[in-house]
């Protein structure tokens, strides 16, 4: 049996931050959750004064960190509640989104985090008003129902339906300071989430079409985007594919790329997005036998005529595809750096295909992982 459901309105287009309007309303409390460099920037102050122009009050929370770990969603818990919100807004990428939709939810529910991301809790209380207005095009959270948190050395999801944003504005103005870097891994990370979802063991229908449209958006505009960060167009077209691309994730699963990336950002603090990109084509290439099939249609979507190629043809042309397209991001094709930086353990390789095969992104990988050749995906990719 397969289930979809999408209970956030998302409203895309330059200047659609003043949508807020419909969600707050005059007389609310809201807390700003978002990170430091955003601040900076002047993008938190933007929102500050459409809300004032509302006639709502805020504060803002900026401790928010890539990778962000329990300590952080109990500080910012302490915030919310100790200010009264009575309306959060995110804004920012996938880190603060994370802690954001679940401080929403804490804030009206008794107990501790690790009792919801450990032992299985489940909130009675509908949680705050929570708005998303991301800044980056690549997770897609601002549309799902999952939050990552890191506790316990392990980066550990945690799913429900209350999760779900009121609301996501995607707004291309606000993304037009992110670095060329950032836009590349970023935007990678939502084609992974695509291709995942579109191989998975669990995709449906629904998720399939989003995933294909995503794909298809990204080969277009991402190098666009990447190349003229001014472009709102490429910008718009980037950002709803990563809502898309999210969305097939969050409904239908991922794979090994994500279950691998789960230990490098856990013990070396690699941004997720740019382990997803790193690992994306070694991902694909392990995952091809097993549904050469569907990377034959992925390799159709990325712009490949298939015409005259068989499946495992076509299967083969779509790694090289998105290899090609990662040296036009100028993606590093390894993580040496970060092997290097972090003590060049080797007992670190093992351990890190022991804990990715045993992580629950696993199930849904299309070809049954074994520790032996993830051990030696991350040979390749960290030395």
């Amino acid at each position: 049996m397969n289930r979809f459901l999408l209970p956030t309105e998302v409203i895309s287009g330059p200047g659609c931050l003043v949508e807020l309007k419909r969600f707050v309303k005059a007389g609310d409390k809201v807390a700003l959750i978002t990170d430091g460099p955003l601040v900076k920037l002047g993008l938190a102050d933007i929102v500050v004064k459409v809300l004032e122009g509302i006639g709502a009050t805020s504060e803002i929370f900026d401790e928010v960190p890539a990778n962000p770990h329990a300590e952080v969603v109990n500080k910012c818990r302490a915030f919310v509640e100790g200010m009264g919100a009575s309306v959060v807004v995110c804004l920012g990428g996938g880190s603060p989104m994370d802690v954001a939709k679940v401080v929403a939810m804490l804030a009206t529910n008794e107990g501790e985090w690790e009792d919801y991301q450990w032992n299985m809790k489940q909130p009675t209380n509908p949680p705050l008003t929570y708005i998303a207005i991301p800044t980056t095009a690549g997770t897609g959270s601002e549309v799902t129902k999952t939050s990552v948190i890191i506790d316990r050395n392990t980066k550990k999801g945690t799913g429900g339906d209350f999760f779900f944003a009121k609301a996501a504005l995607l707004d291309p103005e606000l993304m037009v300071s992110l670095p060329p870097a950032l836009t590349a891994t970023t935007g990678v990370d939502a084609l992974t989430h695509a291709i995942e979802a579109y191989v998975g063991k669990n995709h449906q229908a629904f998720t399939d079409a989003l995933a294909l449209e995503a794909i298809a958006i990204l080969a277009e505009y991402l190098p666009r985007a990447f190349a003229n960060g001014t472009d709102l167009v490429a910008r718009e077209k980037v950002a709803i594919a990563a809502a898309m691309a999210g969305l097939a994730m969050d409904q239908s699963g991922l794979g090994v790329v994500h279950a691998m990336s789960g230990p490098l950002s856990s013990y070396y603090d690699i941004p997720h997005g740019l382990s997803n990109a790193v690992g994306l084509p070694y991902g694909m290439a392990y995952n091809l036998i097993a549904v050469p099939e569907r990377y034959a249609r992925i390799a159709e979507a990325l712009g490949l005529d298939v015409s005259n190629l068989s499946f495992r043809e076509a299967a083969e042309a779509s790694v090289l595809m998105v290899e090609e397209l990662l040296d036009d991001l100028q993606i590093p094709t390894d993580l040496c750096d970060y092997f290097i930086k972090y003590g060049t353990d080797e007992a670190d390789i093992l351990k890190f295909a022991e804990e990715s095969c045993k992580m629950f992104l696993m199930r849904n990988n299309p070809r049954n992982p074994q520790v032996k050749d993830i051990e030696e995906i991350f040979e390749a990719m960290l030395k």
